[in-house]
């Protein structure tokens, strides 16, 4: 069978999703304005006025001279801070008078509900859209409304409600329902993952902002929380543990029991309110009371080095943690940095790369025999089944990412690596819609597994009866197994190029 047949099995199955209502993976790269009215301070309160009446729009973003967002006015601001206030001569005044400072914003790689998340939180109406510090685009509140979808709003609105470890135990349980009504639906099973792992990072940031609060003071020095595993790659299945890491600004030694104490207090006191709404802790031990996973900026770029360019047992653990992180709360600055830093040393020491494929992946083969059919687990608990996420859907991942780290791909989710690596040419786009398709598929029967698992026994694995699917089902899902077997292939010939 010959890629198109493959493809076409895959497309016209019953699991290959219906785009769902709410697309929780759209990105304000794809939906924001990209027109957006811009002035400087400088400029007079009339002209401006003059000018959004002409247009017909709502809002002006202030900026320097290399478009850097200084503030934002809108109607509201001209009939509250100049019409109101001074209806003689308040027109005269100057746009940075009446500004409203640093505004909020997003990147374009935010999504649609973090805008929404956002707009609801503060009561605004607008966020402008930065890319490296520079507007690049807006989304207003009106836009947004358009879409008409209530889903994430009620979703938004139990988020911002929620106050008690209780609250946010409550959402987190009543994904469980949701997911197996969009599995139902057949929505698109990377929307729901995406999905839970928007509302998590919410849970988590809403849960460190209380945390800090309670402090009653300003932290003494800069940091950033950041997210790994699943978490980073905005991959999480229904009950995903804790991995989260604190990046710390340099300070002074002298200040190190106070600053170090402070933050290990915070991150212990994050975790066990975690583990209480159900992020259990983590096994390996990455959180941010670890001091291993709590360190200076310099600390970090100093162990990031040593990892890479002398590799040993635990290289490829911190590897896959490393490059599969985003940032949760905080300066993001500091995350930047260090991740500058650690993609600098992976292209000074690109051989680390194939230590990672061959402990990763050229022991890992998909549960397919010789002829095709399905290889299951002999012991007694999980006899005639399949273990979906470490014997299908994780394959997929760490190819994706091996060979996207291999061409210099900073995405993290899986999807957006292999239509990075299309761009790049590295992946041809027929090929590529085959692994997309591939990664759909294992992805729904792994969160369909864990779904009936737990209602059923309320058990948190992912085994799958290959049996108990339907014989077309059982066909699509061996096609896909087959799609990552020849991602793998692809990856292993990259590799075969690497000079040692």
């Amino acid at each position: 069978m010959d890629i198109s047949e493959k493809d076409n099995l895959l497309q016209n199955s019953e699991a290959v999703f219906r785009i769902s209502a709410f697309q929780y993976h759209e990105t304000l790269q794809n939906i924001m304005d990209k027109n957006v009215f811009l002035c400087r301070p400088e400029d007079e309160v009339r002209h401006i006025a003059g000018e959004m009446a002409e247009k017909k729009i709502s809002s002006v973003i202030v900026t320097d001279p290399d478009l850097k967002p200084l503030g934002i006015v809108t109607e509201r601001d001209l009939v509250r801070k100049v019409v109101a206030a001074d209806p003689h001569c308040g027109a005269e005044k100057k746009i940075g008078n009446i500004m409203t400072s640093s505004p909020i914003t997003l990147l374009p790689d935010d999504t649609l509900y973090d805008a929404l998340s956002l707009l609801s939180r503060y009561n605004i109406k607008h966020l402008p859209v930065v890319k490296k510090q520079k507007v690049v685009g807006i989304i207003t509140l009106r836009q947004i409304m358009k879409l008409r979808y209530s889903e994430p709003m009620v979703i938004i609105g139990q988020l911002q409600n929620a106050e008690s470890v209780a609250d946010f135990k409550q959402i987190k349980e009543e994904m469980v329902p949701l997911v197996q009504e969009k599995l139902g639906s057949h929505t698109d099973a990377v929307d729901i993952v995406t999905m839970l792992s928007l509302v998590n990072s919410s849970i988590h940031k809403r849960v460190l902002n209380s945390v800090l609060m309670e402090y009653k003071v300003v932290p003494a020095v800069d940091f950033c929380f950041f997210v790994t595993g699943s978490h980073g790659r905005r991959e999480n299945l229904l009950f995903p543990d804790q991995d989260f890491c604190i990046i710390l600004e340099n300070y002074d030694d002298r200040d190190h029991e106070e600053v170090d104490e402070f933050f290990r207090d915070v991150a212990q006191k994050l975790s066990d309110r975690l583990n209480d709404i159900g992020f259990v802790y983590c096994p390996g031990n990455i959180m941010g009371q670890n001091p291993l996973w709590r360190k200076r900026i310099s600390e970090w770029r100093k162990h990031v080095s040593e990892i890479i360019s002398n590799p040993g047992p635990s290289t490829i653990r911190y590897m896959t943690l490393i490059f599969d992180s985003i940032p949760l709360y905080g300066n993001t600055a500091l995350f930047d940095q260090f991740m500058n830093h650690s993609y600098r040393e992976l292209l000074k020491n690109h051989n680390v790369l194939r230590q990672m494929h061959d402990e990763e992946e050229g022991m890992h083969k998909v549960p397919l025999g010789l002829f095709g059919s399905f290889i299951t687990e002999k012991d007694e608990d999980h006899r005639g089944e399949i273990d979906m996420k470490r014997s299908g859907l994780i394959f997929l991942i760490e190819s994706a990412r091996v060979l996207a780290l291999r061409h210099g791909i900073r995405d993290t989710s899986t999807m957006g690596r292999i239509q990075a690596l299309v761009k790049k040419g590295v992946i041809h786009r027929d090929d590529s819609e085959y692994f997309e398709n591939a990664y759909r598929i294992i992805l729904y029967h792994t969160l369909n597994a864990q779904v009936q698992n737990f209602i059923n026994n309320e058990a948190l694995d992912y085994h799958l009866k290959p049996a108990d699917l339907s014989e077309r089902s059982r066909e699509i899902l061996k096609e896909a197994f087959k799609a990552v077997s020849r991602l793998q292939d692809i990856v292993g010939s990259e590799f075969g190029e690497l000079i040692i």
